[in-house]
């Protein structure tokens, strides 16, 4: 994600708020089909999958906020230190 966005997110003060904080961004590019978050291997490290009813709006959430393509989904890496569960 670009700073700008993650500076937004690191105001979560634990894994689900942050799961609600990256729904509340993704739902103006349209209905949302799942949202995970998992710890990444990494210490502190989320990675995030969201899926929405159609991947054709993956591209403009990856233009937005930044992201990867990852089948259907697109895919964040969220550095977060609050965090815990």
């Amino acid at each position: 994600m670009n700073q700008e966005t993650l500076d937004k997110l690191a105001k979560a003060s634990n894994a689900e708020e942050l799961r609600r904080a990256i729904e509340a961004l993704c739902r103006p590019f349209g209905s949302l089909k799942n949202v995970q978050l998992l710890p990444n291997k990494h210490p502190e490290e989320y990675m995030c999958f969201v899926e929405f009813d159609s991947p054709n709006r993956n591209q403009s959430v990856i233009e937005k906020l930044g992201g990867i393509n990852f089948g259907n989904s697109v895919v964040f890496r969220i550095p977060f230190k609050q965090a815990k569960g």
